[in-house]
């Protein structure tokens, strides 16, 4: 080795700051940014490196107003519990609750964005698209895989939210191909099962997202960005209306060793 030092060269298009000025993709955080656009459309333009439409704000805002909070969830209760034990770093207590986020639970939605991305490069590459459907679905249950984006563990009958969702985005006029795609997979699968298996509001929000610009690998991270201000509202109930002491008292009262008779 020459011992000779090599000069590191790392940047971003996403932002930067100086003494007098902060950017983001290129626009002045104060003077192009603050009081003029929403959260969501700076949000979508940071991530597609695209100032978006006012009908891609609109649905992707429904998105993140869909997912915010589903009540005392697994999540929202490790987040509680977090809280209660270090209540000097709310930040930890809103990772744990984020960490929950999986292939159950909210992560469904990156599965069903990548399910119709690839649906849609086999309808670009010269397949029909209920062809193109029937081929990945098939894939799916045969590997004995659940099929992302149907089905709700609460919603049996149908989850209230994705309706709303697809119904935002035509009033939008954004529903497209990923729309399309999504209905004929919804079709398709209970074909296919022999069961019925109603769209979930992950699902609608993965074909929104598409439909926006935002590629599955992300649409996690707009999950997460959605559920972070619902696990902020049940830390801020924890401290008024606190549900840890009743769930230590009846963890305690489960993990109690009984005298042998």
């Amino acid at each position: 080795m020459s011992g000779r030092s090599v000069p590191l060269e790392i940047g971003t298009a996403v932002g930067a700051a100086d003494e007098h000025h902060v950017r983001v993709r290129g626009l002045d955080l104060v003077d192009d940014l603050l009081g003029e656009l929403t959260y969501t459309e700076v949000a979508l333009l940071a991530v597609t490196g695209r100032r978006p439409t006012p009908a891609q704000a609109k649905v992707v805002d429904a998105v993140l107003v869909s997912l915010l909070d589903h009540g005392l969830t697994p999540s929202a209760l490790a987040a509680r519990l977090t809280f209660w034990v270090a209540p000097e770093a709310i930040q930890g207590a809103v990772a744990a609750g984020l960490l929950g986020a999986g292939s159950v639970l909210l992560g469904s939605m990156e599965g069903c964005g990548r399910l119709l991305t690839d649906i849609a490069g086999d309808v670009a590459a010269g397949a029909a698209a209920g062809d193109a459907v029937d081929a990945r679905l098939r894939a799916i249950v045969d590997a004995g895989e659940r099929i992302p984006g149907l089905g709700h563990s609460l919603h049996r009958d149908g989850d209230p939210r994705a309706g709303k969702l697809l119904a935002v985005a035509r009033a939008q006029k954004v529903a497209a191909r990923h729309v399309e795609h999504l209905e004929l997979v919804v079709e398709r699968a209970a074909a296919l099962t022999g069961k019925a298996l109603p769209l979930n509001a992950t699902g609608a929000a993965a074909a929104l997202l598409l439909e926006a610009g935002v590629p599955w690998r992300l649409h996690r991270g707009f999950a997460l960005m959605s559920r972070t201000a619902g696990l902020v509202a049940h830390i801020g109930e924890e401290l008024e209306s606190p549900v840890t002491p009743a769930v230590r008292a009846a963890l305690r009262a489960a993990s109690r060793i009984e005298p042998e008779v």
